[in-house]
């Protein structure tokens, strides 16, 4: 089987966390916590289920810092795993979809998600070539949509009955949040 080069890691420092992309060895008994947590999981539309060190190992080795980005929050004070982000990129039209996942609940409403992702969309728009970033959350994921919207992401639209909920077999509305590199460099100044 031929391996995917692996492109440049991901490391970056906002003004508390640490972001930088993960390995294998990162694998971590928080993580496999998280994934079995009602409260992490259902706002996600993910399967509630322990993970395995071994599964989260070959989970991570897929991203290759090209196309693909696994990449952990820690706290600066600690190095605390707190979550994640991961980025997937295509080149083709200079897009990136940005999922995360901030798993330790002390965290929660702390102002982490914009933080960090500020800090990536830097990253990604001034130096990874992305002109545009997406995001799909969940309509009832409510924490997801008020970042998105704090943030000053767009929602370009609606996708009705787009997912079916792994907890109920009910159909679930998924938004579409997007942000231009124009748009972004646009809010930086004025913030400036």
């Amino acid at each position: 089987m031929m391996q995917r080069p692996q492109g440049r890691p991901v490391n970056l420092t906002t003004e508390r966390f640490l972001v930088r992309s993960l390995v294998p060895a990162d694998a971590c008994d928080r993580w496999c916590d998280w994934s079995a947590d009602p409260d992490i999981m259902d706002p996600l539309n993910v399967p509630v289920r322990r993970a395995s060190k071994d599964e989260l190992m070959r989970y991570i080795a897929r991203f290759d810092n090209d196309i693909g980005y696994l990449m952990g929050v820690f706290t600066k004070a600690m190095s605390l795993y707190i979550g994640f982000y991961m980025i997937e990129v295509n080149k083709m039209h200079a897009t990136a979809n940005v999922n995360l996942v901030i798993g330790d609940k002390t965290y929660w409403g702390k102002g982490v998600v914009n933080e960090v992702r500020a800090a990536l969309l830097d990253e990604f728009f001034e130096r990874r070539g992305v002109e545009k970033a997406y995001g799909t959350p969940l309509a009832r994921n409510f924490p997801a949509v008020f970042n998105y919207k704090a943030q000053g992401w767009r929602l370009e639209g609606v996708l009705r009955g787009q997912c079916k909920s792994v907890v109920d077999g009910s159909r679930l509305d998924q938004y579409h949040f997007g942000m231009l590199r124009d748009e972004w460099r646009a809010r930086k100044e004025k913030a400036a």
